[in-house]
């Protein structure tokens, strides 16, 4: 059996000597033999030591570490010499070659292993992690797109439909699918668990799903040049989000609970129809935000005299439990609550200028925010209305139409 995998040795007996080995993981090729004794030999090479070692498995594996094997990643300690093999690849190759040095695998019982193999076959082969697709010929039809890639960018190919092949690149960390045709994407992309970088700029995208994506780990979305309408609350689950970019479609409003996105420095909305922020804008701390080209409304209404006249929004049942969860912080998981009041503690609660806690209760209202006080830097208008959930009547009159401060 051969494969192909990144692997780091260590040597137990180097720092005793004051040294220290390589701490990286070098691409190898793993050779497992057995040879007429029945003993079985694991043969190493790199590109920089094509020869390699070999290390004696049959009775001389000291530890085997394989509570992470389900995630790719195996270590060997061999008695001798006194190494550790860490191994990262596939999780089918992982579990492979651990089947074989426990001698559960079926090759192994059959006495089909592998034959020994001369040094010259083992031939070091750096599987690909980037691929740049330019080209409608250069697009795989016929082949499947590696299984290791990081980094897959196809752009400019007419593209019309999201290749639900990509769904099964499971170590991609960066997508590009830039200026396309691509008026549809799937309900989910969970299955890309390590994507860091989702570009989907200048395409023809009307809806993003409500359970499109959901990862910590995405901190740069570009949905710039598409034909949005509408961001699904979804997006504000992205803790992780830096950057965010919708500059160029046809929104009208942001999510309530855009608040969520803490770690959001960058934001393009230009070129949009949005008269109106949401109140929970004022929480976000950016470094540039881009307003330039939206229709916002300067609301001249005047500030009702009798408050005693205003209407105050009674909380629901639904609201009250929130608000409960909230202010005492309570843990909870799916098993706990329903998952309508999961959903609604993430779309629904908003704070009102005083600092009280307001869900889905209180007078509505309109106010103005000064957008230097959320981003260091500003493109557009610097003063734009903002919409509020104010508490009570004297907070009413107390922000209503007004700066908020």
């Amino acid at each position: 059996m051969q494969v192909n995998c990144k692997v780091n040795v260590v040597n137990r007996l180097l720092p005793s000597t004051g040294k220290s080995g390589p701490s990286r993981l070098a691409w190898s090729s793993i050779t497992l033999t057995e040879n007429k004794s029945s003993v079985i030999e694991l043969a190493l090479a790199t590109s920089r030591n094509k020869a390699g070692m070999k290390y004696r498995v049959t009775n001389n594996i000291e530890q085997i570490f394989s509570k992470f094997v389900s995630q790719g990643k195996l270590t060997l300690r061999f008695r001798e010499p006194a190494h550790d093999l860490c191994l990262s690849g596939e999780v089918k190759q992982m579990e492979k070659i651990l089947a074989i040095i426990k001698g559960e695998d079926v090759q192994l019982k059959k006495g089909i292993l592998c034959p020994i193999l001369s040094n010259s076959t083992n031939k070091v082969v750096i599987p690909k992690t980037k691929l740049s697709i330019l080209s409608r010929a250069d697009y795989p039809v016929t082949t499947s797109f590696p299984e290791t890639l990081t980094y897959l960018k196809i752009s400019g190919i007419a593209l019309k439909k999201f290749d639900r092949r990509l769904l099964h690149l499971k170590l991609l960390e960066i997508l590009d699918l830039s200026n396309n045709q691509i008026t549809v994407l799937p309900e989910t992309m969970h299955n890309l668990s390590r994507l860091k970088q989702l570009h989907l700029s200048n395409n023809e995208i009307k809806i993003l799903p409500e359970t499109f994506i959901n990862s910590a780990r995405v901190i740069c979305l570009d949905m710039s040049h598409n034909q949005l309408m509408t961001i699904p609350s979804c997006i504000c689950r992205l803790s992780g989000l830096q950057i965010l970019k919708v500059d160029h479609n046809k929104l009208r409003c942001l999510p309530s609970t855009i608040s969520k996105l803490k770690n959001l420095r960058t934001l393009t909305l230009s070129c949009n129809q949005i008269r109106i922020l949401p109140e929970s804008f004022q929480a976000l701390a950016l470094d540039h935000i881009d307003v330039f080209g939206n229709p916002f409304e300067n609301s001249s209404q005047e500030i009702p005299l009798n408050p005693g006249s205003l209407t105050i929004r009674v909380a629901t049942l639904l609201a009250i439990s929130a608000k409960s969860t909230i202010k005492f912080k309570l843990k909870y998981t799916e098993e706990d609550i329903p998952y309508t009041l999961i959903t609604y503690l993430h779309e629904s609660s908003t704070i009102c200028p005083c600092g009280k806690l307001c869900v889905d209760d209180g007078i509505l209202s309109d106010g103005k925010i000064n957008l230097l006080k959320v981003s260091g830097s500003v493109s557009g208008d610097k003063i734009v209305p903002v919409k509020m959930m104010l508490c009570t009547a004297t907070c009413f009159q107390r922000f209503a139409f007004k700066m908020i401060s």
